[in-house]
């Protein structure tokens, strides 16, 4: 068995580039014979004998172009180098794998009314081809939500569908801090701030600050000159951090984590301060919400007093039972429930 990885950039990227990083390791430690396909390897493999074939960078934007360009590379790279035993695992849109993993929240879902244009027709197209190219057999989601969106938006290939295999936890050597009552630390962090929900996390906790004044906000994951909303006079009760190098620089100053996304395919950031017993509150529309007891999820659109409230709730019982699931999977397992998959495919199932 021969399996390729096909990501446009291979490294510690944050989001996919990272999942496909750590999985193609994990199944390299298990003794599968894996090589990458990209454009740009950004980080090496911990394993030399992992074959990488970078193809070159192309355009970033418009994606539906990029997508198009990079579908031809990886189409002409199998029609020379794949073998009748190699399976071909994308983590992108392209259209001659075997296996796709869906990392991201379908393209205009719900369905919303636009107005016709050659963009949305691309992206539509593009996402459409993904799924029901001749060559694909497994549908991977990386959870429950982006399931069930392409079960409703796609209903003709449910059957191709597995169960999700979320993000794998590496060990975050972080020390969770001691809550002091007076002034609770709120964490949010995230590239895409604006989609992940910052402007309503800045708005419950002013709230929370009604009740709480030393209340403080620790941001991390964008460029501290953001213009995101804060007054000078906030400003001292609000800790920028910017890009971290480490994410324990951010998890260990924080005493909840914050994140009222308005849409995430999953959220990494979630199971990563479970998996360090940090209390967590998030929007339902976040596929880790899967990870948490129903009381520590609400809708986005919820009204600001109602997520300070059950803010409130978690203060006052900060060492409660907060995971739905007895544990978070680590990437070996996830690498073995890929195992599974691709022994299905050589079988014919």
């Amino acid at each position: 068995m021969k399996v390729v990885q096909v990501v446009k950039r291979f490294g510690l990227c944050g989001g996919m580039e990272e999942y496909a990083y750590r999985l193609t390791n994990e199944l390299s430690t298990l003794g599968v014979k894996v090589q990458v396909v990209c454009e740009q390897k950004v980080h090496e493999p911990h394993d030399k004998n992992v074959q990488i074939s970078e193809l070159g960078k192309s355009l970033v934007k418009p994606r539906w172009l990029s997508h198009l360009l990079f579908t031809k590379k990886v189409r002409n790279w199998a029609r020379l180098h794949a073998q009748r035993d190699t399976i071909i695992h994308s983590h992108e849109r392209i259209d001659c794998h075997h296996l796709t993993t869906i990392h991201s929240t379908l393209y205009n879902f719900p369905t919303r009314r636009k107005l016709p244009s050659f963009r949305n027709y691309l992206n539509e197209y593009i996402e459409r081809r993904e799924l029901n190219c001749s060559s694909v057999q497994k549908i991977v989601p990386v959870s429950n939500l982006i399931a069930e969106q392409i079960d409703s938006k796609y209903a003709g290939v449910s059957h191709r569908l597995t169960p999700p295999i979320s993000p794998g936890i590496s060990p975050i050597n972080a020390v969770k801090k001691r809550l002091e009552p007076e002034s609770p630390v709120i964490g949010f962090m995230g590239k895409e701030w604006k989609r992940k929900g910052l402007p309503k996390a800045i708005e419950i906790w002013r709230e929370l600050r009604k009740e709480y004044p030393f209340a403080r906000l620790c941001l991390a994951g964008f460029p501290i000159d953001e213009p995101i909303g804060i007054s000078v006079d906030e400003l001292r009760f609000v800790d920028l951090l910017g890009h971290v190098r480490r994410k324990e620089e951010f998890y260990e100053k924080i005493d909840i984590l914050l994140h009222p996304a308005k849409r995430e395919a999953y959220g990494m950031v979630i199971s990563e301060a479970l998996s360090i017993g940090i209390p967590v509150l998030c929007s339902k529309e976040t596929g880790a919400s899967d990870l948490l007891n129903l009381e520590y999820t609400l809708n986005c659109q919820d009204a600001i007093a109602l997520w300070c409230d059950v803010l409130k709730g978690i203060l006052a019982q900060p060492n409660d039972n907060f995971l739905k699931r007895s544990k978070i999977d680590s990437w070996q397992q996830v690498a073995s429930k890929y195992y599974s998959n691709y022994k299905d495919l050589l079988d014919g199932n």
